[in-house]
């Protein structure tokens, strides 16, 4: 009797600690980090769903912008300094352990998390060439990525096994996928295509093309077969994401005489309008589960970043002040 007593008490011991263990896990989830000049330079800032817990991560006289999430949430990547010469840094989701990855004086974008959440992916333009390096987060050990200049770090295959970028000028123009540790570069359009990312199974590359003379979204495998054309309209489109359940797109179009947010099936159904302003909506991003969009709204005549459920409704404002809140990242 003794003996099965202590087995459920060692039992709930366990149970406890796994539920600790899995709110320890999914709390980051929860933080929207932002872009704002609310303190008279650009900052990265973190806000909660619910439009509380409002943290200046960056807190310095370097402007600091552009944030970009880590798979796990627990990291962000971000740019700092001034056009021409900026780094790409890296901090804990709470501002802690802050460290800069790059050190040269060049443009440093196009900023991507690997989906081991070790390596990232990014474009350095020392004003002569454009080139795309890996650096390895934890030794900051950094590698040439690209036997071709690169413009545009496009995404990560969720497997680990390919990045995607392009090249939008020029006789190599077009998109290419690379192995990251530096081998077997295919190039698989040769159009002015550029934001390819890979759906969530990593199968096909969507992206966005000029190629009928006016910005659209396209899809296809990842070897570059089966292209398809998902939208077809007189306006652009632009920020362009996969959903987290690989079957939609979510992206902004003028098609209705300003920006708002849509989304179109992988199919290529007549796309659904999400936001319904005269005002501008965008830069979209799909929360970690697909079931909410963080965005960006001009309500008041400057950005605030606001929150919708999947299907357009439910729509709340999560910053509200006279600062430009940009670049929300989940």
């Amino acid at each position: 009797m003794r003996g099965g007593l202590l087995f459920t008490k060692v039992a709930l011991t366990i149970v406890v600690i796994l539920i600790l263990a899995g709110l320890g896990c999914s709390s980051p989830a929860s933080s929207i980090v932002f872009t704002s000049d609310r303190d008279g330079n650009l900052e990265i800032y973190s806000v909660n769903a619910n439009g509380e817990k409002l943290t200046n991560l960056t807190n310095t006289r370097t402007p600091e912008f552009t944030p970009v999430v880590s798979p796990n949430r627990r990291l962000v990547s971000f740019l700092s300094g001034v056009p021409g010469d900026t780094a790409v840094e890296v901090m804990r989701i709470d501002g802690t352990d802050r460290s800069r990855l790059t050190h040269s004086s060049a443009e440093h974008s196009s900023q991507r998390w690997s989906p081991s959440n070790d390596r990232i992916a990014y474009v350095k333009n020392d004003g002569a060439n454009s080139n795309i390096y890996v650096t390895l987060v934890s030794e900051e050990k950094t590698a040439l990525l690209t036997s071709i200049g690169g413009d545009q770090v496009g995404d990560w295959s969720s497997d680990g096994n390919s990045v995607a970028f392009t090249v939008q000028s020029g006789p190599d123009q077009g998109i290419y996928i690379r192995n990251p540790d530096g081998v077997n570069e295919y190039r698989v359009t040769d159009a002015l295509d550029y934001n390819p990312i890979w759906s969530p199974d990593s199968r096909q590359l969507a992206f966005l093309s000029t190629r009928d003379k006016n910005a659209e979204i396209y899809m296809m495998d990842a070897d570059g077969g089966n292209l398809k054309r998902l939208t077809e309209s007189d306006a652009p489109e632009y920020h362009l994401s996969w959903s987290p359940n690989g079957q939609s797109l979510l992206f902004v179009s003028e098609r209705d005489g300003n920006p708002e947010i849509y989304t179109v099936t992988k199919s290529g159904a007549r796309p659904t309008r999400l936001t319904f302003n005269t005002i501008v909506d965008n830069q979209p991003v799909w929360s970690p589960g697909g079931k909410q969009i963080a965005f960006v709204s001009y309500l008041d005549g400057d950005a605030d970043i606001f929150l919708m459920s999947a299907d357009g409704k439910s729509q709340k404002r999560l910053t509200n002040n006279s600062a430009q809140d940009t670049n929300p990242a989940w």
